[in-house]
Parts: C-alpha cells; sequence; structure tokens
C-alpha cells in the first residue's frame, strides 16, 4: 500500500497557502524517487546554450536538485529540455499525477523560471497528452507543481518520456523532487491534487485592468452630435431620438465555413443567422486556400459565400494566397520546385486569379502565411520571391489591405522565441525592400500555456512599433475549466480592443458542428452559447455597446459620447444609419 504526503500551490506567480493533504493508495509509481534526479537526461546541446549539474540540498521533501544556466535562447523551446522515459506502461485512459518543485529566475530579472511540462510519445510524431507550462514565484523561492491528466494514447514501458521544455528565456533554475503516478482507469480523479492552471493578471483587482479601460474610454469613443429635422429642414426642439450601436467600427468577427454559409437546412439557417447577429466581420475559413480554390465545386461555393458576405455589407479577409509549404499547396507543385522560373510564373498565376475572381468581395488578404514553418517555395525561389508576391497581389488587388500573417507573437505564455524574432524580421525585411504590406495578422490559438494580458500587451507594443495596423486574425482557446476558458477570453479582448494598433478579433469558427477545435467553439451543437460565447457575447454587445434614449435641446440637438461605428438613430417612426467615426463625424449610410 503507498502513500504519501503531498501539497497544493496555484500556477504562474500565483500563490496561496500550501495545503498538506494525502495522496490515495493504489497509484503505481512510473519514476523511481528516490534517484530520478540522476536518471534525468539533460540536453543543452553539448553545453552550446547553457551548463547543468546535480547538487545535494537541504530540504525537508527532497535532498538532490538540478541546476541548470541557461546562457542563450535556443531556435525552438524543446531544444533545450531534461526529461527521462516512463518505467512502466501506460494505457489511453489512464490517470497520471506528475508532481515536481521548482525556483529560480529569468536572466532579464523580471519573474521566474520557466518549465514547461510534456508528456509525449518518445518517437515521432511526439504526440501529447498534456502540457503545462510552470513559471517559478519571482522572488527565488521554491514551488511545489501538480499536473493530472489522463494519458491519449497506449504506451508501453519506455514508451512515453516526462520532458521539461525549457527553451523560453535565458535563466537560472533548480528542479526537485520529480515524482509520477499511474492511477489506471481510476474514476477517483478529483481525489487526486492539482496545481490548478491559471494567468498572472486574471484577478479582478489586477492592476492593468484600469490602464485598459481608459485607453478604450479614449480610443474607442468619441463625442458626437446631431441635429434633428422634420421634413422641411427645420429644426425640432424637444424631438425624442433614440440612439443604438449596431455595428462596432472595430472588428469582432469569424471564420466562416462556404458549407455552412451556402448550405440549406436547419443548421445551415441557424449558423447564418448566429453568424449576422454576433460578428461583424469575417474570414474564409478555408474556401480560399490553394488545394481548396482548385476544386471547381469549392470554388464556386466560397464565391457565392463572399457575394452572401457582400450583400449583408460584411467585410471579409481572404486566407490565403501564399502558404509557402508543399503541404499547403497542389501535389503537383512539388514536381516543378527544381525550375524556379515556372514555379514563380505559377505562383504568379495563382495570386493574379485569386486577386481578379475575388475583386469587390475581400477587404483584406493574407498575402503570405506561416513563412516560418513553410519554407518550401521561399527555399526555391528566395526570400525576395516574398517581396515579389505582395506587389502581384497589389496589383490585381486594388484597395486591399494586404497582410503577413502568423502564430508565433502571442502565444506559449508570450515568451521570446526564434519564431516570434522570424515574425518580426520577415515584417521589416518586407517593409524595408518595398513590398507594399498593410497589416500584420497575428493569430491566437492558445492551449494550456497562457500569456498574461501584461505580457500581450508589450507584445503589442512590440509590435506596432513596426508601423502597420495589427489585426488579431484566429483567436481560440482551448483550456479545462469553463470560468478559466471564460476568463481568458474576456480578458484577452479587453487587452486587444484597447490597444491602438488593433484593429480587430477575429476567432477561429464559432459552432461546435463546424470549429476545428470543438471545446474552444463559442456555441455548442444545439446553439446554446458556451462559456466563451457567453463572454463574447457580454463584451462585444453588453458591455461595449452605446444605446441611448435622448431629447434635442433648444436647437433641435442631442450630442452623446459612444463607441464608433454604425448606428441605428429612429425619431417619430423614422429610422436612419450613420457612422461614427474617430473625426467626431456622423455620415449617414446608405444601404
Amino acid at each position: 500500500m503507498l502513500r504519501a504526503l503531498i501539497t497544493i500551490g496555484l500556477f504562474s506567480s500565483v500563490f496561496s497557502n500550501c495545503i498538506a493533504v494525502e495522496l490515495p493508495t493504489g497509484g503505481a509509481p512510473l519514476v523511481d524517487k528516490g534517484t530520478v534526479i540522476d536518471q534525468l537526461n539533460v540536453r543543452l546541446q553539448n553545453d552550446t546554450f547553457g551548463s547543468h549539474k546535480f547538487e545535494e540540498v537541504e530540504h525537508p521533501e527532497f535532498d538532490r536538485v538540478l541546476k541548470i544556466n541557461l546562457n542563450k535562447q535556443p531556435k525552438n523551446t524543446w531544444d533545450t529540455a531534461f526529461g527521462l522515459p516512463v518505467a512502466g506502461p501506460v494505457a489511453q485512459g489512464d490517470l497520471l499525477l506528475v508532481g515536481f518543485w521548482l525556483r529560480g529566475k529569468s536572466a532579464s530579472g523580471v519573474g521566474g523560471a520557466i518549465a514547461e511540462f510534456v508528456f509525449e510519445k518518445s518517437s515521432e510524431p511526439y504526440t501529447k497528452s498534456t502540457q503545462f507550462l510552470a513559471e517559478s514565484p519571482s522572488d527565488g523561492s521554491w514551488e511545489h507543481y501538480w499536473v493530472r491528466f489522463r494519458s491519449l494514447e497506449d504506451y508501453p514501458k519506455g514508451g512515453a518520456v516526462l520532458n521539461f521544455q525549457i527553451g523560453y528565456q535565458p535563466e537560472s533554475m533548480e528542479f526537485a523532487g520529480l515524482e509520477a503516478w499511474n492511477f489506471g482507469q481510476s474514476t477517483h480523479e478529483e481525489s487526486l491534487p492539482v496545481t490548478e492552471l491559471t494567468y498572472a493578471g486574471r484577478s479582478s483587482d489586477a492592476a492593468w485592468r484600469k490602464a485598459a479601460a481608459d485607453r478604450i474610454e479614449k480610443q474607442r469613443k468619441a463625442n458626437f452630435t446631431m441635429t434633428i429635422r422634420d421634413a422641411n429642414g427645420r429644426t425640432k426642439p424637444g424631438a425624442r431620438v433614440s440612439v443604438k450601436l449596431d455595428r462596432h467600427a472595430f472588428d469582432f468577427g469569424t471564420a466562416v465555413s462556404v458549407e455552412m454559409l451556402t448550405g440549406s437546412g436547419e443548421d445551415n439557417d441557424r449558423y447564418r443567422e448566429t453568424f449576422e447577429r454576433y460578428f461583424n466581420s469575417a474570414t474564409i475559413e478555408n474556401g480560399l486556400k490553394w488545394k481548396s480554390w482548385d476544386d471547381q465545386s469549392t470554388h464556386d461555393a466560397t464565391i457565392e459565400a463572399l457575394k452572401r458576405l457582400q450583400a449583408k455589407r460584411i467585410p471579409t479577409r481572404g486566407h490565403v494566397m501564399v502558404w509557402p509549404g508543399f503541404g499547403n499547396s497542389p501535389d503537383w507543385i512539388s514536381s516543378i520546385v527544381d525550375r524556379p522560373v515556372a514555379l514563380g510564373k505559377v505562383i504568379d498565376m495563382h495570386i493574379r486569379e485569386m486577386g481578379y475572381a475575388t475583386q469587390g468581395l475581400v477587404r483584406d488578404w493574407d498575402v503570405l502565411n506561416e513563412a516560418f514553418d513553410n519554407v518550401d517555395l521561399t527555399a526555391a525561389l528566395g526570400d525576395e520571391a516574398m517581396i515579389n508576391w505582395f506587389k502581384v497581389a497589389d496589383k490585381v488587388a486594388p484597395g486591399v489591405d494586404l497582410y503577413y500573417n502568423d502564430y508565433a507573437s502571442l502565444v506559449r505564455g508570450g515568451f521570446p522565441t526564434a519564431h516570434k524574432e522570424h515574425f518580426t524580421k520577415t515584417v521589416r525585411y518586407l517593409k524595408e525592400n518595398g513590398a507594399p504590406i498593410d497589416g500584420i495578422g497575428v493569430q491566437g490559438h492558445f492551449g494550456t500555456l497562457l500569456t498574461s494580458p501584461e505580457r500581450m500587451l508589450a507584445e503589442l507594443d512590440r509590435l506596432q512599433e513596426l508601423g502597420l495596423k495589427i489585426l488579431i486574425t484566429e483567436f481560440d482557446v482551448e483550456v479545462a475549466g469553463k470560468s478559466l476558458q471564460s476568463d481568458f477570453t474576456r480578458d484577452f479582448l479587453t487587452v486587444c480592443f484597447s490597444h491602438p494598433a488593433v484593429v480587430g478579433v477575429l476567432t477561429w469558427g464559432f459552432w461546435e458542428g463546424a470549429h476545428w477545435k470543438p471545446d474552444a467553439a463559442l456555441f455548442t451543437k444545439d446553439w446554446t452559447p458556451t462559456a466563451v460565447g457567453e463572454q463574447w457575447i457580454r463584451m462585444t454587445q453588453q458591455e461595449w455597446t452605446t444605446e441611448l434614449d435622448l431629447v434635442a435641446d433648444d436647437n433641435g440637438e442631442v450630442s452623446f459620447r459612444g463607441f464608433l461605428g454604425e448606428y441605428i438613430v429612429r425619431t417619430d417612426g423614422n429610422e436612419i444609419r450613420f457612422k461614427a467615426d474617430a473625426s467626431n463625424r456622423l455620415q449617414a449610410i446608405t444601404k
């Protein structure tokens, strides 16, 4: 019979007093707790990125620690890591518990040490059952972490590894007390301890909130005055006027499914109705990707979808002209990679075809997508090809904003990475070499490695220095716990809406029945709002809205302060739509 005394703490620089609890019986050890520290395989690429050693210490819970000094940041977070294989078999659905202690500090002097725990297959494709980003206390004290999860696969002895990736920042860290248990198919998950996932700045009294609210008030609202007149042009003192914001100037949009927009059936009808009610802009999710575009039926449906959106006056993004990897191009493209002249002409022709076919139907184009991970086309043609792609797009899509879209900036805790550096370096390269780029498309697919609001704001400040508009093009959050998912959505929207360089946030889908990550959807299959959906509706249509009943003064004027966007103004049974912009002007809109 196995029993152990354990403690519970809180994650990500937010701590409570530790509470002693007792580990239930029945767990099979996956590591030898007594010797596990010395068994760790530390990978610093022959000390290229730092050094390590094992030392004895005095601590009531352990007597050996691994010390690491990481003095150089690698290209990928997993390039510097430590870990070991599990000492026993694991079955799909097994309930696992991993505990460890961590302390340290960042070389920058801001924050503690970072270690990302990953339980993954020990060989390709390195599929993962969980990821947990631990940041030790900034005061250098020890913190105890518990990660509770279920295995997503079957593994033989040694077939899975307990890995700790540390390539997030230069830092000094100490690691100790690693233990791992397998409780099999136990249903008593709640009896096991867990370090609750959260993020710094989540509390309602967090310091960043007041400044964000002040920025929203200053940047997203303005004062407006209108004169109420009758049919003969005479002012109408005392006229009763209702003013209601109908559509934000800021994009609160979503990716949309061509099949759902153009298809028939009850769900298709609800899809269109829900989209039009809760979102004011769109991205074609898949229909404009090269492989889909070359399929005639998808091609035709995509054009139909674009025309439907245009008829509703919904601004739409084109995604994507060039996604420069073979896996995202027609299969035959790889057969001409050794003929760069032909390859270049084919890509130019594809850009021209898409630009001409969608003229007047799209507001933005992602000309280039994810060039850090997808390098086949640039390897064959050189980086200068990217400049040419923007120039070709500019000629065939006049008046359309052109974007480079990638996913590095805001995710994975907001820490510096080679991917993030490549993102900004690519944007600078395009600008400095005459590419007609208008905006930066910043994806935001969040999992368990959540980013604090203050780090996101700092990253947006860094991107703002590039001098382009910023659009959050692909937002979703998939974490355990409805409260956490809802709170992060609230704070993510607040961060973005408050930042002067950000022009919008688009979710990557909204309905569970047509979503690449169903657990991240805003609406369930029966169209009930999820925790994320409830937060989206509350923020975009309740908290950030303007709806007033006014009475004209002696000059027939009404004045109000409201959010920028399109308004419906009603008086004496008449209805007029106005656009309220940052110049404090109200411009009538003709449908």
